[in-house]
């Protein structure tokens, strides 16, 4: 019976052993498959990835492009708003010109009338305390010449006179 109990347990662990086996190999087979599966998932997902890609790259392609018409729309906005503002600023100079004509023609009529009723401009005024300084610095220079010769005289004649009042006779009263 020793003999019978040991083969029947021989034969239960030899039976285990070959399920074991069994399982082993078809979890190793299982690995295997995964891994084709993982292979073959991955090729496609490397696919997918690079339309993916393309995709957003047509998507930020059109988004950068659109951007750019932006920029470009506000620059010639830019430009035109600068030029309308320089063609204004040109149009104020040239209008400016034209209000210097206008002030020269009424100070021209102005000084026609001022003419006819024989008024004396500024520029006569001007004319006439240039000669009227002229004069007044020819006359000062007269009397500061005439100051110095009449010093001389003046100092002899005030010398004469005293020596006259001494040795005149005085006369008994």
């Amino acid at each position: 019976m020793v003999a019978k109990k040991r083969s029947s347990k021989q034969k239960d662990s030899e039976k285990m052993v070959e399920e074991l086996k069994e399982q082993l190999e078809d979890a190793f087979l299982a690995g295997l498959g995964a891994f084709s599966n993982a292979q073959k998932a991955g090729e496609k997902t490397f696919e997918t990835l690079v339309k993916e890609g393309e995709k957003f790259r047509k998507k930020t392609t059109r988004k950068t492009e659109s951007l750019i018409d932006d920029v470009r729309d506000a620059i010639r906005e830019m430009t035109d708003d600068a030029q309308s503002k320089a063609s204004g600023l040109l149009d104020q100079v040239r209008d400016k010109s034209s209000l210097d004509k206008l002030n020269e023609a009424f100070d021209k009529r102005i000084a026609d009338a001022m003419d006819r009723l024989r008024m004396p401009t500024k520029k006569d005024m001007d004319a006439i305390n240039r000669k009227l300084n002229k004069i007044e610095k020819l006359l000062e220079e007269k009397r500061t010449t005439v100051a110095k010769k009449a010093a001389p005289k003046q100092a002899a004649a005030s010398k004469q006179k005293t020596s006259v009042k001494k040795t005149a006779p005085r006369q008994a009263a």
